[in-house]
């Protein structure tokens, strides 16, 4: 409507006496009313009353500005718009830990700032998952510590547990005790059920267990025996043959150094030396 329109509209709300710019400007604030220039015939843009962004359109160009204003309706002034609309937020909560940065928070275990392999900290991680093997093996016949180490990897794909190719076997041979080829982790030793074992390392290896290790993957009770050659403090047990170092098909007759998964104290590693030829179960543990 033409500028004399928007005169008249103001006459006739509040009569003609008294009429007045400021009238004016406030049915333009509360109406959004867009109107003319008579002289130029150029379009302005419209006043947007709301707290949304507007695009203003050049009526000579026809093109779009990048920016755009707003109106804020309680103070009468303009902001600038962004290009893209996208205006920044700040959440309320607290930010996530970040693994990485040297800083332990969270649900962390640790966080020493770096990705060095087998320096105990694990990327942060909190626990790591302990299970009996579901299956039973002779001690001559695990394939080694190779062999074993994938027995534990396989059983953990099958039940789908995460990081399933870290696993490795609570296993030592007569070169190679557990303690020097598991991770000493700083965080929980647990079971797939969740139970707790141990709080560290240094607590599955000095200290009675919170909880047995007789779950196996699928979270099934394992009330048996347990191929290990290992003391509980993760050395290998002295004297023993380790079946063979556990791949060796004449080794029927020898003995390998076994746990019994019930107990919690240090027999759970090391309770007695059994002939090769038995079947019994493995120990896997998430690195």
């Amino acid at each position: 409507m033409k500028f004399h329109v928007v005169h008249l509209l103001c006459c006739a709300l509040v009569g003609c006496t008294g009429c007045a710019v400021e009238r004016i400007d406030q049915i333009i604030a509360e109406h959004g009313v867009t109107y003319w220039d008579s002289s130029t015939g150029e379009t302005s843009a419209a006043l947007d009353t709301s707290t949304s962004t507007t695009t203003s359109t050049n009526g000579t160009s026809g093109e779009d500005n990048n920016t755009s204003t707003s109106v804020d309706p309680m103070t009468g002034s303009e902001g600038q718009g962004s290009e893209t609309g996208v205006s920044s937020s700040s959440g309320t909560g607290n930010p996530a830990p970040v693994c990485g940065d040297g800083v332990v928070e969270g649900d962390e275990a640790c966080d020493d700032g770096n990705d060095t392999p087998d320096d105990g900290c694990q990327k942060c991680m909190t626990d790591s998952i302990v299970f009996v093997s579901s299956e039973i093996y002779k001690g001559f016949a695990l394939g080694g510590l190779y062999g074993a180490d994938q027995r534990c990897r396989s059983l953990a794909a099958k039940a789908n547990l995460p990081r399933f190719e870290t696993f490795r076997a609570w296993l030592s041979t007569s070169k190679m005790p557990v303690a020097e080829r598991l991770i000493h982790s700083w965080g929980r030793y647990k079971l797939v059920n969740g139970l707790v074992i141990a709080a560290n390392w240094e607590a599955l290896t000095t200290a009675l267990l919170q909880n047995p290790i007789m779950v196996d993957e699928m979270s099934q009770t394992r009330d048996y025996g347990a191929w290990t050659g290992t003391l509980a403090s993760g050395d290998a047990v002295p004297g023993s043959s380790f079946c063979g170092d556990w791949d060796d098909n004449s080794g029927k007759t020898i003995f390998g150094a076994a746990g019994l998964t019930k107990n919690v104290d240090a027999t759970w590693s090391f309770f007695d030396d059994v002939e090769c030829g038995t079947d019994l179960h493995i120990y896997c543990v998430e690195q």
